[in-house]
């Protein structure tokens, strides 16, 4: 009998170790390690990572992992396209540890010509998940150009801080969008988020059955969709989105809708805006166009209709800035749009060329 508890107490002992064993298996250290451990483990740890100038962190998960970012991620410089981290998987769950930080440093690419020249800049992240994944707590710091681009199924986003603020100074950082939604993500939810940066806060190209709320976006160009640029008639399909309840403050735009004059057919529809405020933005508060790329062209083969804005308020500042600024190309193409409790201060005269129900431009 003395034995057998002898025996019981040396196996008890050495489980821990076996845990341990096992943790330290699954803890991504160097980059070098990346495929090995994604190979083997679901429950991983990228701990202080430093990933080398020109490589792309592709994070192909199996199904149910889970991926917890610990320390700082930094990504050395490079010149080249990006992406510089991709996540792959379905019903994953890709966490930020209190205190962790990626880190892209946008600040050794920033030269005030974001995408347009000057040298070529990454892409920081991309999700490309399915299944119900849950993407949480990250906070990626200095974006060099698109900072999250999505192109999802069933995905929630939520407490992310997305940071390039660094680059207001001298106007320094250009086109660095804050969420870009296309490739016909669907049942997409993106909430309680940050986003200070120099471009869109959050710009969806296609989709459909979207919820974004409680955000809160600094000197972003706004919440926007861009649409009509895709060269298929589905790449410029976007139905069933919901903003609310978010801050749009010290940027150029509050809300802007744009779309392609004279490009591909496609539509966006059923769009609701509620309870979205304003603060200190610079040139209009709603932007709603169809002449992006070609100011003043009457074609458009965009249709925007269904569209509500329910207490939209706040305040533009200058004498150029306008509270409503509405261009369609044509008036068979904005129909059905609803506004209530708008309420936008300062600036100069509205124009629209097509006054929604319930509002009046003058």
């Amino acid at each position: 009998m003395r034995q057998f508890k002898i025996l019981i107490l040396l196996l008890s002992s050495t489980i821990p170790c076996v845990y341990s064993f096992i943790a330290d298996d699954c803890t991504i250290t160097k980059f070098s390690q990346v495929n090995t451990v994604l190979s083997s483990c679901k429950n991983i740890i990228i701990s202080n990572l430093l990933v080398p100038g020109g490589e792309q962190l592709l994070l192909n998960l199996q199904n149910g992992s889970t991926l917890t970012f610990e320390g700082v991620t930094r990504f050395e410089v490079f010149h080249w396209e990006g992406h510089l981290v991709k996540v792959v998987g379905d019903n994953v769950t890709v966490e930020g540890a209190p205190g962790s930080i990626l880190d892209a440093q946008g600040d050794k690419y920033w030269d005030g010509q974001g995408g347009a020249g000057g040298v070529t800049k990454p892409k920081f992240f991309y999700i490309q998940t399915t299944g119900g994944s849950v993407f949480r707590n990250i906070y990626l710091l200095n974006c060099a150009h698109f900072c999250v681009g999505v192109g999802a199924q069933d995905v929630t986003i939520t407490g992310w801080v997305l940071d390039s603020v660094a680059g207001d100074k001298d106007l320094i950082a250009l086109n660095t969008d804050g969420f870009g939604i296309s490739a016909n993500s669907n049942n997409v939810l993106i909430e309680n988020c940050t986003i200070l940066n120099q471009d869109d806060c959050i710009v969806i190209n296609s989709g459909t059955n979207m919820i974004i709320r409680n955000l809160r976006c600094y000197g972003s160009h706004g919440l926007s969709f861009a649409t009509g640029f895709g060269n298929q008639k589905y790449d410029n399909l976007v139905e069933n989105i919901t903003f609310e309840d978010s801050l749009l403050a010290n940027g150029l735009y509050g809300i802007h809708i744009k779309a392609s004059p004279n490009g591909n057919e496609g539509h966006i529809r059923n769009i609701v805006f509620r309870n979205i405020k304003l603060s200190g933005i610079q040139e209009d508060g709603i932007y709603i166009q169809q002449d992006y790329g070609d100011i003043g062209s009457l074609g458009s083969n965009i249709q925007i209709h269904n569209l509500t804005m329910e207490n939209v308020y706040g305040s533009v500042q200058g004498e150029l800035t306008r509270p409503i600024h509405i261009f369609c190309g044509n008036h068979s193409t904005c129909y059905d749009w609803k506004f209530s409790g708008i309420r936008i201060l300062g600036g100069g005269p509205s124009y629209c060329n097509y006054e929604p129900e319930g509002f009046s431009c003058n």
